[in-house]
C-alpha cells in the first residue's frame, strides 16, 4: 500500500515507525508500496532530525521519496506544502493507487495548508473541480486513508 507522510519538526516522530516497518519488511523480501516523506524544519543543519536514518532508509528502498523543506535555508521560506505541490503528479498517482495520507504536526497553519495543497494537486493533476477534490479528500477521511495527528 502506498503511503504519503507529511511531518514538519517533531511531526516526524510517528513516521519513523512507518519507515522502520517498511525497512524491516523490505529486508525480509516482502513487497512494500511507494513511500513518500515530506519533512520540514527551519534549518537543515540544526533541525534535520534523523537525517542519517532517513537517508539510509531511502538508500535501502524503504523510502521511495524523501523531501526536506528547510524553511530558513534560503531567502524565501519553503514549507512542506510547497514540496508537496512540486511533486503533485506523483502524489496524485499514488492517491489513485490507494495511498494513505498521514499528516502530523502543527494544527494552526501547516495541516490546513497541506490540505489545500492536496486539493490543488487533485485539481491540477486529476482534472477535478475544487468541489470534487474536496469530496475526494472527504472520502479518504471516511475510509481512514487520510489521517491528521495535529496539535
Amino acid at each position: 500500500v502506498p503511503v504519503i507522510m507529511v511531518g514538519p519538526g517533531t511531526g516526524l516522530a510517528p513516521f519513523r515507525g512507518f519507515v522502520q516497518e517498511r525497512l524491516h519488511a523490505k529486508s525480509a523480501g516482502k513487497p512494500i508500496g511507494d513511500t513518500m516523506l515530506f519533512f520540514g524544519c527551519q534549518r537543515s543543519e540544526h533541525h534535520y532530525l534523523y537525517k542519517d536514518e532517513l537517508h539510509g532508509a531511502k538508500d535501502a528502498g524503504a523510502l521511495t521519496h524523501l523531501t526536506v523543506a528547510a524553511s530558513r535555508d534560503q531567502a524565501s521560506k519553503v514549507y512542506v506544502q510547497h514540496h508537496l505541490r512540486d511533486h503533485g503528479e506523483q502524489v496524485c498517482q499514488l492517491l489513485k493507487k490507494g495511498a494513505y495520507v498521514y499528516v502530523c504536526g502543527d494544527a494552526k497553519k501547516m495541516a490546513h495548508d497541506v490540505h489545500v495543497a492536496l486539493e490543488e494537486i487533485l485539481v491540477q493533476h486529476d482534472s477535478k473541480t475544487r468541489e470534487q477534490a474536496a469530496d475526494f479528500l472527504k472520502t479518504l477521511r471516511t475510509e481512514r486513508r487520510y489521517q491528521q495527528d495535529v496539535w
